[in-house]
């Protein structure tokens, strides 16, 4: 049986598919008509055995079993999701969640959460520009198969080039590689660029429709950092990557739209870097950073359209 959304007031059942975008605009799969929901409020997203659900920076947010999310959160039968005003009820027969009796009473087993440990990464982020104009010219259906293709396309490179996978935003992925040595580092530029590269993927049905009807193709922007960085479980069912650096690295991918390219990387990041020739694209304020940041542009990467 597949797994849905039960509106908890109407009865209304959602089908959830591999990525499903709930809001109150035109392009969501399962739209709530309710000026408390934002128009991308949130994604449900069914990777291996769970369904995660993510925020999209909502402006009510979004509450699983009446506590806010902070990041991807794994669903389980019977949680009660809040969009706004708006209650939905997750609901999967299929769930593989495994059971055991203690005490004559069924409980849920879990793992022990990951301890928190600091520990040097090399970060990227990857954010597509002008998504949200995209989805304005596409049915829910098709934005919901571009994202999986994203989606599939970001799983593929970066797990080739040996990266973890920290999260899903909707339209921006962080991923992360234990270790900030050179040769780490190399394989997180060549994950940047094959991210560029995929943008134009012949394979993809749903990208090929949007360059034949608009003559538009995915624009992936990276942003490229290190340092330090906390890692372990941050509350029930969150494990995340978090600290400064990470913080940085998102304010980095916002800048190429600043500078105009599609890559950049910190100062950290291009230290003692070798094989490759890197442009200063300025120091520039970003928003959240006290001092402005550094950001370099690769000469022989791939160069903005």
């Amino acid at each position: 049986m597949q797994a849905s959304m039960r509106n908890a007031i109407s009865g209304e059942v959602f089908p959830l598919g591999d990525v499903s975008l709930i809001g109150r605009g035109e392009t969501a799969t399962i739209r709530l008509a309710d000026a408390s929901v934002s128009r991308q409020h949130a994604t449900v997203r069914h990777e291996e055995a769970n369904y995660w659900v993510v925020d999209l920076g909502s402006a009510n947010g979004t509450f699983v079993n009446g506590s806010a999310i902070a990041g991807p959160r794994a669903l389980r039968p019977g949680d009660r999701l809040q969009f706004g005003k708006v209650v939905l009820v997750f609901e999967d027969a299929g769930s593989v969640a495994r059971t055991e009796v203690l005490d004559d009473r069924t409980q849920i087993s879990r793992l022990p959460p990951q301890p928190i440990q600091t520990t040097p990464m090399t970060i990227l982020v990857g954010d597509l520009k002008g998504f949200t104009a995209i989805c304005a010219m596409l049915s829910a259906e098709e934005v919901a198969g571009l994202l999986r293709e994203w989606y599939a396309d970001c799983d593929t490179i970066l797990r080739r080039q040996g990266a973890s996978i920290d999260k899903f935003i909707g339209d921006c992925v962080f991923a992360y590689w234990h270790g900030t040595e050179l040769e780490v580092r190399a394989r997180a530029l060549k994950a940047a660029e094959l991210l560029r590269g995929a943008e134009t993927a012949p394979s993809s049905p749903t990208r090929l429709l949007l360059r034949q009807r608009h003559g538009l193709s995915l624009d992936c922007r990276v942003g490229l950092h290190l340092g330090e960085v906390a890692l372990g479980s941050m509350g029930k069912g969150i494990n995340t990557a978090l600290g400064d650096a990470v913080n940085i690295a998102f304010r980095i991918e916002s800048l190429t739209r600043r500078v105009e390219e599609p890559i950049l990387m910190s100062a950290a990041f291009v230290d003692g870097f070798s094989g490759r020739v890197f442009r200063s694209c300025g120091r520039h304020q970003a928003k959240g950073v006290e001092q402005p940041i550094e950001v370099f542009a690769s000469e022989s990467g791939t160069s903005a359209q």
